[in-house]
């Protein structure tokens, strides 16, 4: 294939994690290019959407100094100083980039062209083990939860391997565990079906800190996702009303880093943006925290996720209490180099900034408007009200725009490049890489 009229997209190293569209895994660049395969891959269009478009071709481009870049939310990506990330004036070289910087991440990612269901006991089940549950070598799998619904619910998903759960209790504990027993005499080659299922997902045998989301439950239907983290939620999760604070607070935590940024992508499925928080206790493994912050946001997680046993009960309260608040947007918004367009606009058609101000509805405040970032209902009202397309596409894309936070030199590594031909983009480490045409102005 002559691929020299395709833009490259580079340079990444080896360990990229590319998200693939038509089944929803996430896999390392080096093994594309390794197994020769031509994956479709997501990617923004012209107007910010999301959309499935082919890699077709990854090839190795040398040595460079590769640059590791964290963001605000806690992705994380490690690319060479000439790679492009999209920004609101368009794509831009990561060694132009300072901390404070806005970049494009997806708000959202669409489901996989090849969703694969799961029985909803095995999603349950797997939720649940992933959460709390212990399946160490040669001891008993083991279930602990002091919350009937979940005990309940774990027995019931066990039976459709054909194991009655044996329930202990240690009141000096003040926890109830489930022993999930083989439902016939372990022989050599013959093992607990839960133990053999776990095990071909590649979870038997880790520890907390060493746990993740196995591949399959990324190529769920969304709703079976909603169902794999209502019940994961009720493990190490937590949902509650903050009364003196009035808001919600609304996080998963673990002490496995992978298994943090699994649940942040799952958790786009449905629209629902996470943040990665770092919580150290001395004498004690660094946990993660994700986080779910702002009201719209929470609404969001709470009317299409929630919790199930107990906490499923305080995230009913928690929506309720934020369905009597007005949401007050400070995290999703355009960046404010926006406005400069609005100004050129306002130029182009001789609109006077106190004409614009009234237009909006807001008070005559001089240029204190163009210092702070409009929310998307905000600039889809500019949008309207100047009958300007592009600034529409901004107010409406898929596109959630985070900030730089961190930029650290890692020195030079082998570095990769790839190729989508019409978009030009894709996305890794859940960051959008590119060379365009989407966005910019």
């Amino acid at each position: 294939m002559d691929t020299s009229r395709f833009l490259q997209i580079g340079h990444l190293p080896e360990s990229a994690r590319i998200l693939r569209a038509d089944n929803g895994a996430e896999v390392s660049l080096g093994s594309i290019l390794r197994s020769g395969e031509q994956p479709a891959v997501w990617s923004a269009d012209q107007h910010m959407r999301m959309v499935a478009r082919q890699m077709v071709h990854v090839c190795a481009d040398g040595r460079q100094g590769v640059l590791r870049v964290q963001l605000a939310s806690g992705c994380v990506i490690e690319a060479s100083a000439d790679l492009n990330l999209l920004t609101v004036d368009g794509w831009t070289q990561v060694a132009q980039l300072a901390v404070g910087a806005r970049v494009a991440i997806p708000r959202w990612t669409p489901a996989p062209a090849i969703a694969v269901e799961m029985p909803d006991a095995e999603v349950i089940l797997l939720a649940h083990m992933i959460g709390d549950g212990s399946c160490v070598k040669r001891q008993p799998i083991r279930y602990a939860s002091i919350d009937e619904e979940n005990l309940a619910a774990v027995a019931a998903a066990a039976r459709h391997f054909g194991i009655t759960a044996v329930r202990d209790e240690y009141p000096a504990a003040r926890v109830i565990t489930l022993r999930l027993p083989a439902p016939f005499r372990l022989t050599h080659g013959r093992r607990n079906p839960i133990a053999a299922w776990l095990d071909e997902l590649g979870l038997f045998g880790l520890r907390s800190y060493e746990k993740f989301v196995p591949e399959p439950v990324f190529t769920l239907p969304t709703d079976q996702v909603a169902l794999f983290l209502r019940h994961l939620w009720a493990t190490d999760g937590s949902v509650r009303w903050d009364a003196r604070a009035r808001q919600a607070r609304i996080y998963y935590g673990s002490t496995s880093l992978r298994l943090i940024h699994d649940v942040a992508r799952l958790l786009l499925r449905l629209e629902v943006h996470g943040r990665i928080k770092r919580v150290t206790k001395p004498g004690y493994r660094d946990c993660w925290h994700l986080t779910v912050d702002g009201m719209i946001n929470q609404r969001s997680f709470l009317e299409d996720i929630g919790a199930h046993g107990a906490r499923g009960v305080a995230a009913e309260g928690a929506l309720v209490e934020l369905a009597e608040l007005i949401p007050n947007t400070n995290v999703d918004t355009v960046p404010k180099e926006i406005w400069s367009r609005v100004r050129n606009l306002l130029a182009t058609k001789e609109i006077r900034h106190r004409e614009f101000q009234a237009a909006m509805g807001t008070k005559f405040c001089g240029s204190t408007m163009w210092k702070y970032a409009p929310s998307r209902s905000r600039l889809a009202r500019v949008a309207e009200i100047l009958d300007d397309p592009l600034l529409s596409t901004f107010a409406r894309s898929d596109l959630f725009w985070d900030c730089i936070a961190e930029v650290t030199c890692l020195g030079e590594q082998e570095v990769y490049g790839a190729t989508v031909p019409g978009t030009h983009n894709f996305l890794a480490h859940g960051v959008l890489v590119g060379t365009g045409p989407s966005g910019g102005l």
